[in-house]
């Protein structure tokens, strides 16, 4: 990865943090600002400091009360008295009283008869908060604010607040409810805690929300006269902005100058950039009141080391796709065929690769390894399905045992599905692999000639059924159900559209001298099992499990249960051609005598895949259709360690309990069985 490349991905980066840094400051939401401030309010708690203990309030709630509280302030020879009601009382020390000269009303300031103080006027913020004073208003008149002016009065001091003349005073905000409060009743038995004290007096009603919480106007106003008498205030501001913006700007700038980094080593920079730029704002701001605005410079560096990190991985994968198609490209040129598949996995398929992936594939199909082959002509197919004859190549690696019977003359579509090749052929039609030209998606589809298989009389009944049917199954979603995209008819014929799935039957693992090691059975139909509680849990019932309609890929270890809906087409059990629906070997006896099913009829099927896949065998057999179904109904099943002495004794119990006659005796739930074959994966471990 050279610097040029780099610097310009961070500079790339960079800009597209600053421009959404920037968008985030646009009304209405306004939402870095909001976040300013509600860093604002965090510190103010948190640096909060203890006010000084020249300031008292006392609640007063009428003018009578406040001539009174006047004439003790003035007995116990108190520094200054500060009213907050909107009228004064009659007579009044001017020397030691001073009141609101203008108090809001609605939108505007309204007039008062104080002779003597300033405007009790508080801006809030976009969330309602006050957080600053304006020293002077200047409309008709200048008018100083109360708190300023108050303050100049206790000091002596008439140039105590000009610096900040119409302009915004950060309030520093000190701990709440730290300012003593006097009543009034005991300012007439104590008047020594008036002494030598800045009074404020008012109603006790909370009126203005701050950074500290809910505060009346006296105690608002006790915080501004406090930061005015020892001159402690919010700065920064403006300037605090300018620096964080520069601060971020110089992490950044830093970042692009460097080697070039890790995506890791990216997000922990961006990291520590946004954890230092907030902690040093917080220090600031607790230690030497200044502040510093950095939500929207943490917005940029955060989003600019994203944007970084994604490109720098879209780089990586460039990279690692380079280097798997080289090595693919080498490994193939020397014959190591196993190699060169493993690479080619790595590297996504693209009209330019198309045929060296089908030289290799057929090459792998000619050296007998047709899972490799089939995985490779899969991912032909899924950018050309048309490309030379990868669909017949794709089915028969894929289906190396199957003998597809291909009716004659296949058509071209169905629906709006390109058809490609004849996979297979069905009980009651055939599957062929299809290709959806809309997004360019490899399907199966599952076709059925209804009208061949049903009486007239019962035909649309069939068609609303197997509609109906595959419908409820599209509903199913889960790793180990195949996903069915659509259903529909054509000329018809109907037919279900549903993924395309490699590898093999569980029926071919059914013969003795096939059969899977028990470990794998027994994690491959825990995984069935759980399945089927999942689409039970969705009142589906299967009607038809058994292996032939479990699909494993040994490549991608993956299973799918397959054909959910289609044994429930109609309510008979036979068609026009002869067919049953269902396979009697895996029925249950419930099943078999008529009765209504339900997931006790699947779990019972699957205990005789389970059986059969372990032994070889069937568990029930009969020389015909009835006597097979006496068998079912009335004898017992030979144990799995009779039939194949090497099983493990515990799986007898297991057995047993899959196959009892009376569903109330089985496995209560596909998930009690998973546990069951789960808990014997353990002990093979």
């Amino acid at each position: 990865m050279d610097a040029l490349p780099n610097l310009r991905r961070c500079l790339r980066a960079g800009g597209l943090g600053l421009l959404a840094a920037l968008a985030l400051h646009a009304p209405p939401f306004e939402l870095v600002q909001r976040i300013d401030l509600a860093l604002f309010d965090l510190w103010s708690r948190a640096g909060s400091t203890p006010p000084p203990d020249r300031i008292a309030l006392v609640r007063v709630d009428s003018t009578a009360e406040l001539g009174s509280l006047i004439d003790l302030a003035a007995a116990a020879r108190a520094k200054l008295l500060v009213a907050t009601l909107a009228q004064p009382p009659p007579a009044l020390a001017e020397e030691l009283v001073v009141g609101p000269l203008d108090v809001p009303v609605g939108a505007t300031l309204r007039r008062t008869n104080w002779q003597q103080g300033g405007h009790l006027s508080f801006e809030t913020g976009i969330d309602g908060r006050v957080r600053y004073d304006r020293p002077e208003l200047r409309a008709e008149a200048t008018t100083p604010s109360l708190g300023a002016y108050a303050a100049q009065r206790a000091a002596d001091n008439s140039a105590l607040a000009s610096a900040d003349a119409d302009e915004r005073r950060w309030l520093r905000f000190y701990a709440r409810e730290s300012f003593p409060t006097i009543a009034l009743r005991d300012a007439r038995t104590q008047p020594d805690r008036l002494r030598d004290r800045v009074v404020i007096a008012g109603p006790a009603v909370p009126a203005y929300r701050t950074s500290i919480g809910v505060l009346s106007a006296p105690e608002l106003l006790a915080q501004v006269v406090a930061g005015y008498l020892e001159d402690r205030r919010i700065t920064g501001g403006a300037f605090g902005s300018a620096v964080a913006w520069a601060a971020a700007a110089l992490s950044i700038a830093l970042a692009c100058l460097r080697p070039p980094l890790s995506r890791s080593a990216i997000v922990l920079a961006g990291g520590t950039a946004t954890v230092g730029l907030l902690a040093g704002a917080g220090v600031l701001f607790t230690a030497l009141d200044f502040w510093l605005p950095v939500a929207g410079p943490v917005a940029w560096v955060s989003i600019a080391a994203v944007a970084f990190g994604l490109s720098s991985a879209e780089l990586g994968s460039r990279r690692a796709h380079d280097i798997a198609l080289a090595e693919a490209r080498r490994a193939a040129a020397e014959g190591r065929l196993a190699d060169a598949w493993l690479n080619y996995r790595q590297v996504s398929p693209t009209p330019a690769l198309l045929s060296e992936l089908y030289d290799v594939a057929c090459a792998l199909e000619s050296n007998g390894a047709t899972r490799e082959a089939a995985d490779l002509f899969h991912r032909l197919t899924q950018v050309d399905g048309n490309f030379r004859d990868v669909a017949k190549r794709l089915v028969r690696c894929s289906r190396p045992s199957s003998d597809p019977v291909a009716p004659d003359g296949m058509p071209a579509a169905m629906g709006r599905y390109q058809l490609l090749e004849p996979i297979a052929r069905g009980a009651m039609g055939y599957v062929y692999l299809g290709r959806d030209p809309k997004i360019n998606r490899i399907v199966a589809l599952k076709v059925v000639d209804l009208a061949a298989e049903f009486e007239p009389a019962e035909l649309e009944t069939a068609s609303r059924t197997f509609l109906r049917e595959a419908e409820i199954a599209g509903r199913l979603s889960h790793p180990n159900i195949v996903t069915i995209f659509d259903v529909g008819e054509s000329t018809g014929l109907a037919y279900i559209a549903m993924e395309y799935l490699r590898g093999h039957h569980l029926s071919e693992f059914t013969k003795s001298e096939r059969l899977l090691p028990v470990p794998t059975v027994l994690d491959l139909l825990s995984r069935t099992a759980d399945a089927l509680d999942y689409a039970h849990a969705q009142n589906v019932v299967h009607r038809d499990i058994k292996p032939a309609n479990i699909m494993y890929d040994s490549v991608s270890d993956g299973l799918k249960i397959t054909d959910f809906g289609i044994a429930r087409l109609i309510d008979v059990s036979r068609t026009k051609t002869g067919i049953v629906l269902g396979t009697p070997a895996f029925m249950s006896p419930e099943q078999l005598e008529g009765k209504n099913v339900n997931g006790h009829t699947d779990l019972f099927a699957l205990g005789v895949s389970l059986y059969q896949l372990l032994t070889g065998h069937l568990p029930f057999r009969g020389a015909s259709m009835t006597k097979l179904m006496f068998v079912i109904a009335n004898e017992p099943h030979d144990s799995v360690t009779s039939v194949r002495p090497e099983l493990p004794q515990w799986l007898d119990p297991i057995i047993d309990r899959a196959l009892a006659k009376d569903p109330g005796d089985r496995f209560q739930s596909g998930a009690e069985m998973a546990a069951a074959l789960r808990f014997g994966v353990a002990q093979l471990a």
